[in-house]
């Protein structure tokens, strides 16, 4: 009897929707607007670049358009590789993590080069 329900349990959670958008790659609920201020406060911009397109000489990777999944993006920021400093919850809040998600997720692809006119052509 437990073990039916253990499982009947685990067919329900697997099966119903995440309380996180599916788009929003597991990330909690953030603010886009206040996760640019965070990133700009922390100074993000400058090895990620001010709309997370990477810096200049390889300072820091693209993080956006498309960021990592949330879980992997928070775990970087909090223990990361190579020289990125950690941003433990001590400087940056689980919130704020969650804001600059949801920052770097609103932005939007720029459009391919074949579609501006000034490189039409080439």
């Amino acid at each position: 009897m437990r073990l039916a329900a253990c499982t009947l349990l685990l067919a329900c959670a697997l099966a119903s929707p995440s309380s996180y958008a599916a788009d929003s790659g597991g990330a909690p609920p953030g603010d886009a607007q206040r996760g640019k201020a965070i990133y700009l406060e922390q100074l993000c911009q400058a090895c990620h670049g001010t709309v997370g397109q990477g810096g200049e000489r390889g300072a820091g990777p693209h993080i956006a358009p498309d960021p990592w999944p949330y879980a992997a993006f928070a775990h970087q920021v909090r223990k990361p590789r190579q020289a990125m400093p950690p941003y433990t919850a001590n400087v940056l809040s689980e919130q704020g993590l969650a804001d600059i998600h949801a920052y770097l997720r609103s932005i939007k692809h720029g459009p391919a080069a074949k579609d501006l006119p000034l490189l039409s052509g080439f």
